[in-house]
């Protein structure tokens, strides 16, 4: 049982790591801007509304991928969380 316990102790070890990796993606997720490519890479329009536009839906979708990161993060930590539950009751008996 001891060996099982510790076995399910380094498994949260490791799952408990992965989640902390998307955490910190999640956290690292660029805002570009939407805005046509030219012949250099992106063109900012220039009218005002059009460049604010361009900030918001790139706000938007890199929302969207920081909270796609935070929801395989939690995956990951409520498997880490069961995990060291299990290993915990496993060394008590």
């Amino acid at each position: 049982m001891k060996t099982i316990g510790i076995g399910l102790a380094i498994l949260a070890g490791i799952t408990g790591v992965i989640a902390a990796i998307y955490w910190y993606q999640s956290s690292r997720v660029p805002i570009d801007p939407i805005w046509p490519d030219g012949p250099v890479g992106l063109m900012e329009p220039g009218e005002h509304d059009a460049s604010q536009d361009g900030w918001i839906a790139g706000m938007m979708q890199a929302s969207t991928r920081a909270a796609e990161l935070n929801a395989k993060a939690a995956l990951w930590t409520a498997g880490s969380v069961l995990l060291a539950a299990a290993a915990s009751i496993l060394s008590a008996l």
